[in-house]
């Protein structure tokens, strides 16, 4: 079995604020720490599951926060960006997939540090449903036709994916206190949440179903602002919606992904907008 590992650091225990998941943030080395043990503790579980082979695709900012020397070193890694498959780079090649440290959607009331891959998208929308990082990458890895086992973040986060996947083995390790402070768990329980969530999630993956979005595959995008929306208009195939949305149409869900990165990466690369 090879699995694969999506990791972020919005969703990682006690991680509450910028300042632990912002690189230079002043406890941004602890949540670094923190992360990778995290993920360690989901790799020995992917081992003691029978898994042959587990890669690590640090999911977060520009993919350069797991500790590589601290890393479980039975596991690959996968750092740095952008991209061809953002946050889920790796799973084209796995028989399972893993969301360790995930966080909420944009505007998830109860969602700590919650977002949608930035601060200029408000919303996203796969055929009229309303999704963040977890449904896009969670429908990602179902158009490879791969199952996610589990998932490990802050409750919102759990409930999210639960919304979309009712069976998913889930890890809380916090709960929100509005968008920036959390009722935290010791960072050990936190690992031995991870593990048991993966031993459990991994037993019988082969018989779990990919989440998959049925084409024809419509994206709705909101964004913050009008002038972004002007940007991404110029995007072939996009078509604006509202003074803030757009909509693309396609035929499968990864043209739809490969577009979002269009619109994301231009959105992150212009400043001003």
């Amino acid at each position: 079995m090879r699995v694969f590992i999506s990791a972020d650091i919005e969703g990682v225990g006690c991680v509450v604020r910028g300042e632990n998941s912002s690189p230079g943030g002043r406890e941004y080395p602890m949540a670094r720490r923190l992360m990778t043990e995290e993920v360690n503790a989901a790799i020995r579980a992917c081992f003691e599951s029978g898994a042959h082979s587990v890669v690590v695709a640090d999911a977060h900012n520009v993919g350069l926060n797991l500790l590589p020397e601290d890393l479980d070193e039975r596991a690959e890694l996968i750092m740095g960006s952008p991209r061809p498959l953002s946050m889920m780079h790796g799973v084209e090649e796995a028989d399972a997939a893993l969301f360790v440290g995930y966080h909420a959607m944009a505007g998830t009331a109860g969602g700590s540090i919650c977002h949608t891959y930035m601060g200029r998208i408000a919303s996203v929308e796969i055929n009229g449903l309303a999704v963040g990082e977890i449904g896009l990458n969670l429908a990602l890895a179902g158009a490879y036709r791969v199952p996610v086992a589990a998932l490990s973040g802050d409750r919102a986060a759990c409930n999210e994916i639960q919304a979309l996947v009712p069976e998913m083995e889930t890890a809380a390790v916090k709960t929100s206190i509005g968008a920036y402070a959390a009722h935290c768990l010791h960072p050990k329980r936190c690992r031995d949440l991870i593990f048991k969530a993966v031993r459990k999630g991994l037993d019988g993956v082969e018989q779990r179903s990919p989440y998959l979005v049925q084409p024809p595959v419509t994206l709705e995008v909101g964004l913050t602002t009008a002038s972004g929306a002007d940007r991404v208009e110029a995007v072939p195939g996009v078509c604006r919606i509202a003074d803030k949305s757009l909509r693309f149409d396609a035929d499968d869900f990864l043209t739809c992904h490969q577009t979002f990165g269009v619109i994301a990466n231009l959105l992150d690369e212009v400043h001003f907008i």
